[in-house]
């Protein structure tokens, strides 16, 4: 993963989106309506954070991401999703016409 650049859609089994810009070393989770976390939400939903790592990023697999919610005191948080159900890089087309 250390060579792979570019923006990708990771989509998980509980419903939930993630946007990850490895060029920017971002991500981003949008909960899905239904999902149960939702309800209480996880920290920074919605919003960019640092991405430092992609240790598991794998289709039939839980993603795990290591990032930085820029807590005081805390320098990194484990992430970790539901099974992954699809991987697809967004490409330039996409970006120009806001379906990112």
């Amino acid at each position: 993963m250390d060579e792979v650049t570019g923006r990708f859609t990771v989509r998980t089994e509980s419903g939930s989106t993630y946007l990850l810009d490895l060029d920017l070393c971002e991500m981003c989770r949008i909960p899905a309506a239904d999902d149960p976390e939702r309800e209480h939400g996880l920290r920074r939903d919605g919003c960019a954070v640092r991405l430092l790592r992609i240790v598991e990023c794998t289709v039939g697999c839980s993603m795990q991401l290591l990032i930085d919610l820029a807590v005081p005191g805390v320098d990194a948080t484990t992430r970790r999703s539901t099974a992954v159900t699809a991987i697809e890089r967004v490409t330039a087309d996409l970006e120009g016409k806001g379906e990112s």
